[in-house]
């Protein structure tokens, strides 16, 4: 995290509340996937995941993916936001934004057994862990397991 600083963690976290997290192609159609509800492009309709969700959504599996994504992200920026006050926990930001990226991933997966879906995660969360977050990762995932505790 040398090259950056809370405030430019945060925004760029922010910032990826305003992308796409997932792309979905149907025949001549575009599904896009964001934080804050899912638009289509045909016809040109925007819903809100309030609605979306009351309105029963449109993933044919694993519902539950989608919710658990963003509540990883929410939980990050909590996390990522400790860090204007010194006391973010590296790791655990890390380690959600990868588990909302696997989450998300796993939506894409829900959509891929529907004939003529196309669906195309997007990956920012975890170029974004990758990014600011490496060393922290790093070290939980390639740490050497020591079984005699040394």
């Amino acid at each position: 995290m040398a090259h950056s600083t809370p405030r430019r963690r945060l925004a760029a976290l922010l910032a990826l509340g305003l992308l796409p997290w997932t792309v979905v192609f149907i025949g001549d159609q575009v599904t896009l996937f964001f934080p804050f509800g899912v638009l289509n492009t045909g016809p040109l309709e925007f819903t809100s995941l309030p609605a979306w969700f009351a309105g029963g959504g449109r993933l044919p599996r694993n519902p539950e993916l989608l919710p658990l994504s963003y509540l990883f992200y929410l939980g990050a920026l909590v996390s990522v936001s400790g860090g204007l006050w010194d006391r973010e926990p590296p790791r655990l930001t890390a380690g959600l934004l990868v588990l909302a990226s696997v989450a998300h991933l796993g939506v894409s997966y829900s959509v891929l057994h529907r004939i003529a879906y196309l669906p195309v995660p997007v990956g920012a969360l975890l170029a974004l862990a990758w990014w600011f977050y490496w060393p922290d990762l790093r070290t939980v995932l390639l740490a050497p397991a020591d079984p005699e505790g040394k």
